[in-house]
């Protein structure tokens, strides 16, 4: 499939669920989220884009936590999430299904033992091939909405972020990321600060989109500058050791079309 008709089918989301008395008609939220592995311990989920993990503004009856309670498979379980994904990141995400589970997990995500990988469409060509962001980051609340932006050595906090592309074509390119810190908004403001901002990313790109989005959703205009409906950013992996056996495992979640290699 041409990378641009890859780009231009994800544009066109399918709406599974409107939240149109919440937040304007064209405000979607996708429900369908998939299984990837389940024990006594852990479940691992592969999360679609639009669906926030807890409860938040139009996300605050349908969220991926929610849904989980209602479900009758997991209504008894003592569901943790023991990391997060933005609303509009898609892919593997891990919640511990006991107390004694989600304090292992807990400890080895404070301890920077759990490795994660990402995918991302950015857009235009990094400065280089491969390379490490480490630009300090901080809340920055003037605007009315909380983004996290760059600060000077003495202020903000350490963030570090791994990146590899795996193509480009000139107009965008898809990265993979390994962030080696757990900042908040990292990799989006990470890339938007590098010049080569997520596409799609209402908030990074431009933040005015975001405001009338919150208002109203989305529309045509929106789409002109942002490219994607949703955000193009992918968990693709999560490494760790069971919270009961020690053992390493890894769990993977496929990229959508448009972050593989497709053809020119």
């Amino acid at each position: 499939m041409p990378f641009e008709q890859a780009l231009q089918e994800t544009s066109e989301i399918p709406v599974r669920v409107r939240r149109s008395q919440i937040a304007g008609e064209n405000f979607i939220v996708d429900t369908k989220f998939q299984v990837i592995h389940e024990d006594e311990d852990i479940l691992i989920l592969d999360k679609p884009s639009p669906l926030a993990v807890h409860p938040v503004g139009a996300y605050s009856e349908l969220n991926l936590h929610s849904l989980l309670k209602k479900d009758k498979r997991w209504r008894d379980s003592q569901i943790r999430f023991v990391h997060r994904l933005d609303a509009e990141t898609s892919g593997v995400i891990c919640a511990a299904k006991t107390a004694e589970a989600a304090r292992a997990m807990g400890i080895q995500f404070l301890e920077g033992l759990v490795e994660k990988k990402y995918r991302a469409l950015v857009f235009g060509v990094p400065p280089h091939a491969e390379g490490i962001i480490t630009f300090r980051l901080g809340n920055d609340s003037s605007s009315g909405f909380q983004t996290f932006r760059v600060h000077d050595e003495l202020n903000g906090e350490e963030a570090v972020t791994r990146y590899h592309m795996i193509f480009t074509t000139g107009v965008y390119s898809c990265l993979e990321l390994v962030p080696m810190t757990g900042r908040t908004h990292q990799l989006r403001a990470h890339l938007s600060l590098l010049g080569n901002p997520i596409v799609g990313d209402k908030i990074y790109l431009d933040l005015n989109i975001f405001k009338e989005y919150v208002l109203g959703g989305l529309n045509d205009e929106m789409l002109k500058k942002l490219k994607l409906a949703r955000l193009a950013l992918h968990a693709t992996s999560l490494r760790f050791r069971h919270p009961r056996t020690n053992e390493e495992v890894q769990f993977v979640s496929q990229a959508p079309q448009f972050l593989l290699k497709v053809s020119a």
